[in-house]
């Protein structure tokens, strides 16, 4: 569950390309920052499980490549039956709703949606609506930077469908849609009623459907601060995916712990990282703070 972010130097640069590239750093220095803070709280709150953890935060940003040869052959031959959207994944991906298939070539967007986010596969969170009357979706942050093109999954032929227009304090960022998106609150297996609220406590159950993996529930193992620890499969593409109990909203993932394996072949079973999460309420108020965009956000 690892984004890879490359920082080079490009000789005879112009005026607007160093602009560009200093932007490109400030937003790498900001994944990092961000990284940083989802590591020490998730770490904090193994050490106080027992749990050792001196691990690296993941994120699922960017396709890893199939395994090769026979040994994608043995995989997909064990796996679950496809489609395989993410390379190198052998859970059954989620496919377009009936919904979606209904208002082709328009866009539907919602829980779980399957997105691009520039040359990155990701899952949206939720889409609705702000206090200034946007269409807006929520990610991870560190699927993208502002400016990134986004794009359906489920409906390419709709084009760019929004761009990602600001980053928060914490690991989620939002998008500005296109005026003309078919905004939902149930989108395939995901039917959301309400937004924020209590975690499940431990150990009872929360659930995450994303692009990767599918949908996959797990037992919560404890909560610190904005940021929560589960036991549910999940892995790249996943990032951004909506996590919810009964039909609530109750957080986004943001990635898993290194060097544990992130969940890509159900021939793991339980032998998976965990995955660390950001509570919906945290990214609400930390959006209301920042004003503009997303701001004062409600299902649609």
């Amino acid at each position: 569950m690892r984004a890879l972010w490359l920082e080079g130097i490009e000789p005879h640069l112009s005026h607007k390309e160093h602009a560009m590239q200093r932007t490109s750093r400030t937003h790498a220095r900001h994944h990092r920052t961000l990284r940083g803070r989802i590591l020490r709280g998730a770490a904090g709150l193994l050490a106080s499980l027992g749990i050792a953890a001196g691990l690296g935060v993941g994120a699922a940003g960017q396709a890893a490549a199939n395994p090769m040869g026979s040994l994608d052959a043995a995989l997909t031959a064990t796996g679950q039956p496809g489609p395989h959207r993410v390379p190198g994944h052998y859970f059954t991906s989620p496919t377009a709703p009936a919904a979606q298939q209904r208002i082709k070539p328009r866009a539907l967007l919602g829980p779980s949606t399957p997105i691009m986010v520039g040359d990155s596969i990701c899952t949206l969170s939720v889409a609705g609506i702000d206090a200034a009357g946007n269409k807006v979706g929520i990610t991870a942050a560190h699927c993208g930077v502002p400016g990134s093109p986004v794009r359906s999954l489920d409906a390419p032929e709709a084009g760019v469908i929004g761009k990602v227009v600001k980053f928060g304090n914490l690991d989620y960022s939002v998008i500005r849609l296109r005026p003309d998106v078919q905004l939902t609150r149930n989108y395939g297996r995901v039917a959301l009623n309400r937004i924020g609220g209590p975690v499940p406590g431990v150990p009872n159950a929360a659930c995450k459907t994303g692009v990767a993996t599918g949908t996959k529930c797990g037992p919560v193992l404890g909560q610190l601060g904005q940021t929560f620890v589960s036991h549910i499969c999940a892995s790249l593409g996943d990032s951004g995916a909506p996590v919810y109990a009964g039909g609530r909203l109750v957080g986004i993932l943001n990635g898993g712990f290194q060097p544990l394996p992130s969940c890509t072949t159900p021939l793991q079973g339980p032998l998976h990282s965990p995955a660390v999460s950001t509570t919906w309420d945290a990214i609400a108020a930390d959006m209301n703070a920042l004003g503009g965009s997303g701001a004062g956000f409600r299902l649609p």
